[in-house]
């Protein structure tokens, strides 16, 4: 394909933080530097991408921007506090650095590499510019990318309209022209709504959302994505 075919293929917007890369790997630094058990472990991570979620959409709503290195930030404390936990200072920032350094899922390099042949692939995402550049770069994916599009240039954060329509205009294509390529069904539900095509990566084999857009496409992994498309 040529570079004139690649600037009219669809692009596609891929969604970093639980989509390439697993959200779920911070467990890894919770259990090194928190003295407690595994199961205590999984508790406050799922507490803490739970509330980092809610923040980031009432931060939106509140018109009240964060960026979303602060949104990681008091999430974290929220869910120490809730299981009255209350670690150094050294030690709190080094359960924060592990948002820099998350698993990458296991197919989503190749995934990357090989839908970045025929069509221009970049990250949209909620992290600010500086979070998802460390982090495409420790994962291993900045090289399969074309660009990282971040919520920060506007101010506010998924499933906010503005974010979606930024990517467009960034990338130069009418809004249809994107896809977003997203594991989380709201993000999915959102940029439906907001115009975008869609790729719902559903992992867990969840319902879709009651509210928002519905996906055009479902499909189980990034794997299955590159096959599909």
């Amino acid at each position: 394909m040529t570079e004139s075919d690649t600037d009219d293929a669809e692009a596609l917007c891929f969604d970093m933080y639980g989509t390439l890369c697993d959200t779920s790997s911070v467990s890894v630094a919770l259990g090194e530097h928190l003295e407690v058990s595994a199961g205590f472990v999984a508790d406050v991570d799922v507490l803490w991408r739970r509330t980092q979620l809610r923040y980031a959409q009432q931060v939106a709503l509140m018109d009240g921007y964060i960026p979303f290195s602060a949104v990681t930030e008091r999430a974290l404390d929220y869910a120490l506090d809730f299981y009255d936990l209350d670690p150094l200072e050294e030690t709190r920032q080094a359960i924060i650095l592990a948002y820099d350094d998350l698993d990458p899922f296991p197919d989503a390099a190749d995934a990357l590499a090989e839908l970045g042949e025929t069509r221009p692939v970049v990250v949209l995402s909620n992290g600010n510019p500086e979070m998802l550049e460390t982090l495409a770069e420790n994962a291993g994916l900045a090289p399969h990318l074309d660009d990282v599009i971040s919520a920060h240039e506007v101010r506010t954060f998924k499933p906010d309209p503005a974010v979606y329509e930024n990517a467009a205009e960034r990338l130069g294509r009418r809004i249809g022209d994107c896809r977003l390529v997203s594991s989380n069904a709201w993000d999915v539900a959102g940029a439906a709504q907001a115009g975008m095509a869609t790729a719902w990566v559903n992992r867990s084999r969840e319902p879709p959302e009651q509210v928002g857009g519905a996906a055009d496409l479902t499909v189980e992994s990034l794997a299955a994505l590159a096959d599909s498309l």
